[in-house]
């Protein structure tokens, strides 16, 4: 028999996922459970069921969570700087985030799927993530004198992001080593030069997007 709550459910339900992003910090995917988690805040499993009807409800929420520290990226660039320059600074912000919290972005983004669909407010966020991307490359072209329209910003966001998440999963995995000897940093920054430089020669089918 579980024991009653001891504080409001909303306030369980934030320590539940803050527990729960504690221990992905510390023990990865594999440490992560209901028992676990009651453990450290002092319930039963059973209550932890309460508000949540399964594991992968709380790793969406935890999903959540990590996917507004990815939007604060965009929120602390520069304003005053170059789109190139908020383009490298983002860059290097989310390969710091990926390293400071591999077991959190690897919830986001790595693993087999475990779900048909998912939340609309989890695709409306990556495709928000996408577009403040896509606009980032329109500013650059603009500075460029070029024109680009914002769907083919959006593919070239949409490439460039795959690029980076390609990369990444292979330094989580402690792979990248076999490939290159450069850093995730290094890497990440060549591939937003290659965007840039392809801005920089015209727009469209001009600049290859889509090809």
């Amino acid at each position: 028999m579980s024991r009653p709550l001891r504080q409001p459910r909303e306030e369980l339900r934030k320590s539940i996922v803050e527990t729960s992003k504690s221990i992905l910090d510390r023990e990865g995917a594999e440490g992560l459970s209901a028992r676990a988690i009651a453990r450290e805040i002092g319930y039963t499993a059973a209550s932890i069921y309460n508000v949540f009807e399964s594991m992968s409800d709380i790793l969406m929420e935890v999903n959540r969570e990590t996917l507004a520290e990815l939007q604060a990226l965009f929120e602390n660039l520069p304003r005053e700087a170059s789109p190139r320059l908020r383009l490298q600074a983002l860059c290097l912000g989310y390969v710091a985030f990926m390293e400071s919290n591999p077991a959190r972005w690897n919830a986001l983004f790595g693993g087999m799927r475990q779900r048909e669909s998912f939340p609309d407010w989890y695709v409306g966020t990556i495709d928000q993530l996408k577009g403040r991307l896509g606009a980032l490359l329109v500013e650059h072209a603009g500075e460029c004198g070029h024109r680009i329209t914002e769907a083919e910003a959006l593919g070239m966001a949409e490439n460039l992001f795959i690029t980076i998440h390609g990369l990444l999963a292979l330094d989580v995995g402690r792979r990248l080593d076999l490939f290159t000897r450069r850093s995730p940093e290094e890497m990440a920054g060549f591939a937003i030069d290659l965007t840039l430089a392809g801005l920089g020669a015209g727009s469209g089918a001009e600049a290859g997007i889509g090809r």
